[in-house]
């Protein structure tokens, strides 16, 4: 029988706009000031208010994950900053949004800063289709400051209100379909997925099946709140532990074989070489997707998973030429020692745009240039026939490892003497002599500069 359930709303907008602060707000928790970077680089699930929230990343990487939640939910929640306005996630948003359909309330943040404008962001939405109350629309506005506790309370009444206007239907007598968020494998309790049920309820104890495919029995089940439960009720977000593998994020597994229901379709971007090789490891299944659909162009990803890093990863790219780079996961110490003795190279970051700027270097290698230091030539001679500068150091430091910028020229110092002793660096204010390779025809008063190239 179908009955009400609670609204499934799905939070977007662009990164650093005060999604997660707000949420943390409405759940009086402090989700924000404990990620990596302060965003939110996975999708979570929860329930507050008598309302299901779905969080979502702002990063423009993660697009498939805010498109995914945008299918899964009733209606959507479009945060945007009342002092930076609309950017270029936002407009991404709005086209997931009306893509899916879905009835949209507005959110403008930072309603306590001196240069929130209200009046700005309804006409920055107005020029992207998005028409607000009072602007010739009727799309929900609510100003808040998740900082002061404005508007919350406005918000959670107007997410009723909306959701009496566009009612949310489930059956938790019916046949189950529980949307899978996201998966992970974890070192002690092996795979894991966070799930919505879209109908249905789910128990302790019950079969899942993806298709016809036995994928798992449910062991334990954990809400949002962290209590352990024995069912979920449809609109409920729960951690579930019993599956047999890392599922991928979208489908919908049921309690009975049959076919399979994909929510969202991901499709990584082709790769267009196979110059650069990679295996990927990340925490969750939606960072993978989110990472592998960044990649730039040439890069070949031998194996893409979810967990830490392994000896078998570095196996994997001992014999396969490849790096190993990872999202949000550990290095065990025999993992490390046993990549340095295979020489494998291992990167690893806790923010996504961290890890792909590290692998753009990679793959599109930069040279750095930093100034180490600065000689002045005091005087010149020639000793064994070889033309000798008699400089002074006047600035950091001279290793003869350093490239030396003589005007348009880069040459080496072949030799470096402090005296009649060979040296390796001379310091500021010592004075020195150098033989240059190849040979120029430097003058008393020039000057030279070392510096060090990193890329």
């Amino acid at each position: 029988m179908l009955t009400n359930r609670p609204p499934i709303v799905v939070i977007l907008g662009h990164v650093d706009h005060g999604k997660t602060t707000l949420l943390d707000a409405l759940r009086q928790t402090d989700t924000a000031s404990s990620e990596a970077g302060g965003i939110t680089q996975t999708t979570r699930a929860f329930s507050a208010s008598g309302i299901t929230f779905i969080d979502t990343p702002g990063h423009e990487a993660f697009f498939q994950m805010r498109a995914r939640g945008g299918q899964i939910a009733d209606m959507a929640m479009l945060v945007v900053s009342g002092t930076d306005g609309v950017m270029p996630q936002t407009k991404e948003s709005i086209a997931t949004i009306k893509a899916a359909g879905i009835p949209t309330i507005v959110v403008v943040t930072k309603a306590d800063l001196p240069e929130f404008n209200v009046d700005k962001i309804k006409a920055q939405l107005a020029e992207n289709g998005v028409l607000v109350e009072g602007y010739g629309g009727d799309v929900p506005l609510v100003p808040v400051s998740a900082k002061i506790g404005q508007g919350l309370t406005e918000l959670v009444e107007i997410i009723s209100l909306v959701s009496q206007l566009h009612p949310s239907l489930a059956d938790a007598g019916g046949s189950l379909e529980v949307v899978v968020l996201e998966s992970l494998m974890d070192t002690k309790r092996g795979p894991q997925a966070v799930v919505i049920v879209k109908n249905g309820t789910l128990v302790l104890g019950q079969s899942l099946y993806l298709g016809d495919r036995l994928v798992g029995k449910v062991r334990a089940m954990t809400a949002t709140s962290g209590e352990r439960v024995i069912e979920a009720l449809p609109a409920t977000p729960v951690e579930v532990v019993g599956v047999t593998e890392v599922l991928s994020v979208g489908t919908v597994v049921t309690s009975q074989p049959g076919q399979p229901i994909v929510v969202a379709s991901i499709t990584p971007r082709p790769i267009k070489s196979e110059g650069f090789k990679l295996i990927l490891k990340a925490d969750v299944a939606g960072s993978v997707e989110a990472v592998r659909a960044a990649l730039p162009a040439g890069v070949a990803v031998v194996l893409a998973s979810t967990g830490d890093i392994s000896e078998s990863d570095v196996i994997l790219a001992q014999s396969t030429d490849s790096v190993v780079v990872g999202f949000n996961v550990r290095i065990p110490t025999s993992v490390a020692k046993l990549a340095e003795i295979d020489k494998v190279k291992i990167y690893t970051a806790q923010i996504i745009y961290d890890l792909l700027d590290k692998i753009n270097l990679l793959v599109h290698p930069l040279e750095i240039e930093k100034i180490v230091g600065k000689a002045s030539v005091v005087a010149e001679f020639k000793i064994d026939g070889q033309h000798v500068a008699g400089c002074k150091c006047i600035e950091g430091e001279i290793r003869k490892t350093s490239q030396i910028r003589w005007g348009e020229k880069t040459i080496r110092i072949k030799s470096l003497r402090l005296g009649k002793i060979e040296a390796e660096s001379v310091k500021v204010g010592q004075e020195f002599g150098a033989i240059f390779s190849p040979v120029v025809d430097f003058k008393i008063g020039d000057t030279i500069i070392a510096v060090e190239v990193y890329g």
